[in-house]
């Protein structure tokens, strides 16, 4: 009794330790958040951002560049050559982080928008670049024709008295393919050498619109850039109303899809953002298009423009091709660190739920092995055991969980003391590995023992159990047994993991020292012995995260409760009953014994009157004991929470009893 009593105790240790992990998850899962977990690309993303933002200010400088409300009056205009690069609009990979998207145009390709200008944020894109363009090129270089079909032209109603660099926009059909008349022959007409530039923007195409029209504005974008005509289409690809409409992406141009409220931004003619290399790709990061223009700067620039230049143009220079290179790598590599972010996020989502429903599951096991543990104390008696954990416990079970400090030692409800929980033990860190937090395992389950951890030698990383792999990183490194070291700069070492719940560690042939798998039915106990149902694998997803953690913890702590529950299903170690079972089982058999005995009489009493009646009473007299202890059998094991010792041997005996009466009738009819 007083070892059956000592396996109860730790037992009940097991469910305190559990009890308190449990305690102590429910806030800290609740509040976990996943999109906080990838903090090292959050921090690349703003870097990155610099490198962008620094740039994009080389690539495209002043108005080109600038934010157009936010340039001073006195700001000169032009420069020695036309512009090649110009901003579209500014990229928000994060919420604090912020950087010009700047596309090439001039001298390389086209832009082309999936809405036109009855969106107001294509019109506002449009108006900005237009004055971008024409306060940024050399006098005469650039020379604009508009196609607007909004309002007869409204969307560039700012842009008045420069009619020799930007006529009035047409908004017919008829006008449109004047446009695309002028277009074609300054193609044909262009020479070898410096000369101006024609820009074709496309606010808005007329209504019905011909396919034959629209395989024009394609052909141009084909053979512009060779010959200095450019185009900023808005409303491309056309809607794809029949076959001849059908238009496909514009060529050598970047494509930019509106959304609500940010756009997307595609690749630029000659490049790719895409960190895989797979292309059609886009820049990832949403994009917010620049807004309108101030109306006043509009009016100055078109004033400016229309007068005499009262000082000489800006010397810009030509872009650094290196720049442009760089940018585009930056843009890679944002794309390939999002694409991180979006599975590191999806990872410990995953370990998030996985921890949620851990917390259930053991939640339902710790009131099975409550009430288990209640039925086997009253039959033990004595002193009550205590159950639930003392608060000193539920904040240590948070600190381990978290990697807080741990409180001090204090004392339990009734002046027993509660031990201070040990530190963590401390991890070394090779190289680049970051040490995971140490998950302390719960108390070892009853009649098992843990064997003790090797001593650490050189090199040597003791893993923690949240399942940390890989190589060391170190000039020298030995392994106890290996007979010699492992020369060079890195080297693959055996990873001992401590045992969990108890199980002992087991050498694999050829291989580190592993955990023992934790399976349903623990082999220290009789192999009929129940628990609290099947143990989930020990490594959840994303093992280095919190949610990871505390999942790994809680499934540990499963695996202890249903190991403690096996352990104590015998707990003399024989499988024999405790006095008290033993009369409680007597007193089920003798209850079905008697009701057996008195079912017989009536039956034997008519068989004095009626022969038939006599030639039942036999057998049925004889089945009624079998009867009697099945039920009895059925009862004891329907009553009892645990597996118990049924006393076969006492219940078929005292299940003899019910013979009693049809003894007795022989006995009479053989005397008289």
């Amino acid at each position: 009794m007083a070892r059956l009593r000592a396996r109860i105790e730790r037992a009940a240790a097991l469910h305190r330790h559990t009890a308190a992990l449990v305690a102590a998850a429910g806030p800290i899962l609740d509040g976990y958040s996943p999109s906080a977990a990838p903090a090292g690309q959050y921090a690349e993303q703003h870097d990155l951002t610099a490198e962008l933002r620094a740039d994009a200010n080389l690539l495209a400088p002043g108005w080109l560049g600038a934010q157009l409300d936010a340039l001073a009056p006195t700001t000169p205009l032009g420069g020695p050559l036309p512009p090649t690069f110009v901003r579209v609009g500014q990229a928000h990979p994060l919420d604090d982080a912020r950087f010009p998207v700047v596309v090439p145009l001039l001298r390389a390709g086209h832009i082309a928008i999936d809405a036109d200008a009855r969106d107001s944020r294509v019109a506002g894109l449009l108006r900005s670049l237009v004055l971008r363009l024409l306060a940024s090129s050399p006098p005469g270089s650039v020379r604009i024709r508009a196609v607007d079909a909004v309002d007869s032209g409204a969307t560039f109603g700012w842009f008045t008295g420069i009619e020799s660099i930007m006529p009035p926009p047409v908004s017919d059909a008829e006008g449109l393919r004047a446009v695309l008349d002028e277009g074609e022959q300054w193609i044909a007409a262009r020479t070898d050498g410096p000369g101006p530039t024609l820009l074709i923007v496309i606010a808005s195409l007329p209504e019905l619109t011909e396919g034959r029209d629209l395989a024009r504005i394609a052909g141009l974008a084909h053979a512009g850039p060779a010959g200095r005509l450019h185009l900023i289409a808005a409303g491309w690809p056309p809607p794809p109303l029949t076959a001849e409409t059908t238009q496909a992406p514009l060529p050598h141009a970047t494509q930019i899809a509106i959304r609500n409220p940010h756009a997307w931004v595609g690749d630029p003619p000659g490049a790719t953002f895409s960190g895989t290399g797979v292309t059609p790709a886009r820049l990832n990061a949403p994009v917010y298009l620049d807004p309108d223009p101030p109306a006043d700067l509009v009016r100055r620039v078109c004033a400016q423009l229309a007068g005499p230049w009262g000082s000489p143009p800006v010397q810009m220079g030509e872009p650094s091709r290196t720049a442009w290179l760089n940018y585009v790598a930056a843009g890679q590599r944002l794309d390939a660190v999002r694409r991180e972010v979006i599975a590191v996020v999806a990872e410990h989502k995953a370990a998030l739920k996985a921890a949620r429903d851990d917390l259930s599951a053991i939640r339902a096991k710790l009131a099975h092995h409550q009430a288990y543990l209640t039925e086997v104390a009253q039959e033990v008696g004595g002193r009550p055991f205590e159950l639930v954990p003392s608060w000193q416990e539920t904040q240590a079970a948070a600190a381990v969980l978290t990697g807080a400090a741990q409180p001090a030692a204090g004392r339990r409800r009734g002046g027993a003391p509660v031990p201070a929980s040990a530190p963590p033990a401390a991890y070394p860190q090779q190289g680049s590995r970051t040490a995971t937090l140490p998950v302390s395992a719960p108390p070892a389950a009853p009649g098992v023992s843990s064997p003790a951890p090797p001593p650490p030698t050189g090199n040597l990383y003791m893993g923690s159990t949240a399942g940390n792999t890989g190589a060391i990183m170190g000039p020298f490194q030995q392994y106890p047994g290996t007979g010699g070291a492992l020369h060079g700069p890195t080297g693959a070492q055996p990873v001992y993991r401590p045992p969990v719940s108890g199980v002992p560690a087991k050498q694999v042939s050829g291989g580190p020292v592993r955990p023992a798998a934790v399976s349903g039915v623990p082999v220290s106990v009789a192999t009929n012995a129940t628990g609290t149902g099947a143990v989930r694998p020990l490594s959840p997803p994303a093992p280095d995260s919190l949610p990871g953690r505390v999942s790994h913890a809680l499934r540990v702590a499963a695996a202890g409760l249903k190991q403690s529950e096996a352990a104590l299903a015998t707990p003399d170690g024989a499988g024999t009953a405790s006095s008290t079972r033993v009369w409680i089982n007597a007193a089920v058999y003798f209850t079905f014994a008697v009701l057996a005995a008195v079912v017989q009489v009536p039956t034997l009493l008519a068989g004095e009157r009626f022969d038939e009646i006599s030639l039942l009473a036999l057998p049925c007299a004889l089945v009624l004991p079998a009867l009697a202890f099945g039920l009895g059998w059925l009862t004891i094991g329907a009553t009892t929470r645990r597996p118990t010792s049924r006393t076969p041997v006492m219940g078929m005996a005292i299940s003899l009893l019910s013979l009693i009466p049809m003894i007795v009738f022989a006995a009479v009819l053989f005397l008289d």
